[in-house]
């Protein structure tokens, strides 16, 4: 089970950036602008409230604090908010409006990689929270800067 668990606390986020290209590439040419746009956006904003999230608040990582090791060897630094989470879900919610299939299986996929970050003892609860509310206001920001035409295919 601690294998499982590493794999998708480390690697498994990358299933979302791959579920980003297939849409991105099955999108019509007029929509991947916006797309392409919304995505540099949201990662800004994301990449802003995060470092400004942690510089505000320091979470120390679980296995600090309960005195254990942790599955996945990691810098005793603060935890807040988690990125792996933070990148997952940000693909995730900026695929939905393009398609709805990958946008729910990338949110299933974030939520994964949220609990086995929490499982490897890398973060709290609260680390993974933020990220996934970081990641929403993130994409509505950037859904509301660029507006598209198309979506929803």
């Amino acid at each position: 089970m601690n294998g499982l668990i590493i794999i998708c606390a480390k690697y498994l986020f990358v299933v979302n950036g791959l579920l980003y290209l297939g849409v991105f590439y099955r999108t019509p040419p007029e929509d991947r602008r916006t797309l392409v746009l919304r995505t540099a956006a949201a990662l800004l904003i994301a990449l802003v409230l995060a470092k400004g999230g942690g510089a505000l608040y320091n979470e120390p990582r679980p296995f600090v604090t309960q005195h254990i090791a942790p599955l996945i060897p990691h810098e005793a630094d603060n935890g807040f908010p988690s990125d792996h989470t933070l990148l997952s879900f940000t693909l995730a919610f900026l695929l939905v409006p393009f398609c709805k299939r990958s946008g729910v299986a990338a949110v299933i996929i974030g939520t994964i990689v949220g609990v086995s970050r929490i499982a490897a003892h890398l973060h709290s609860p609260l680390d993974i929270v933020a990220s996934i509310v970081i990641a929403g206001i993130a994409t509505v920001g950037a859904m509301q800067i660029i507006k598209g035409k198309g979506e929803g295919r």
